[in-house]
């Protein structure tokens, strides 16, 4: 297990080398008691926690470029649906058709990327405050929540969250519909395709929100 994740983060670290090679603009500083979890839309966690703009767009683009199968620079429905499925599999330990909590915490152990509590600090106490994009929520100009002008859902998980018919369970069709759900968010001309660009705008959209926010807690 341990060569697993070794083999994880070498393979991770020249990805992202390659990466921000080719990836524009300032690392713009943000909260450093917050950082975000690059996190695909059917809850695959694709990287370590980071406060780095650049280091996160590009994981988010090596995911981007992996599930384009036929390498054409878009993404399309049948492709995130692929990605979804992909992911059920992998969740589904028992086979049984449907992913419970426990299935997903096992699995989430045996992966080498996982949120790390921040140290104690006056500000925030011993709190984990890694979230994943779908956490953070930027408020309308004028709107605060709390002194910030983001609010933050702590604890919001990308999988369990599919789960609509609140059964404690989720099953492929509400993978399926989460991922599609974000994809019809991310596809801005709703032509029925995400471009690069209009994947990378949706996804800093958080950071960008933590970034510019004014107010912590």
């Amino acid at each position: 297990m341990r060569v697993v994740k070794a083999l994880a983060r070498v393979a991770l670290a020249g990805a992202l080398g390659f990466g921000l090679a080719g990836c524009g603009g300032h690392d713009l500083p943000v909260n450093p008691y917050l950082q975000l979890v690059p996190v695909s839309p059917s809850g695959q966690i694709l990287g370590p926690p980071s406060g780095s703009q650049l280091q996160y767009k590009a994981v988010l683009m090596l995911w981007f470029h992996q599930t384009d199968a036929n390498h054409d620079g878009v993404l399309t429905r049948d492709e995130v649906i692929a990605d979804a499925d992909r992911s059920f599999d992998l969740f589904d330990l028992d086979h049984d058709g449907s992913i419970t909590s426990a299935e997903l915490e096992k699995y989430r152990l045996t992966q080498p990327f996982r949120a790390q509590p921040h140290p104690v600090t006056s500000m925030l106490g011993a709190q984990d405050r890694a979230v994943q994009p779908d956490s953070v929520e930027a408020l309308p100009d004028g709107a605060s929540y709390q002194g910030s002008r983001v609010r933050l859902q702590v604890g919001l998980d990308p999988v369990m969250s599919a789960d609509t018919d609140s059964d404690f369970r989720v099953t492929r069709e509400e993978l399926r519909a989460q991922s599609l759900r974000k994809f019809d968010k991310w596809d801005a001309d709703h032509d029925g395709k995400v471009t690069a660009d209009e994947f990378l705008a949706a996804m800093m959209a958080p950071f960008e929100a933590l970034t510019k926010s004014s107010g912590w807690f």
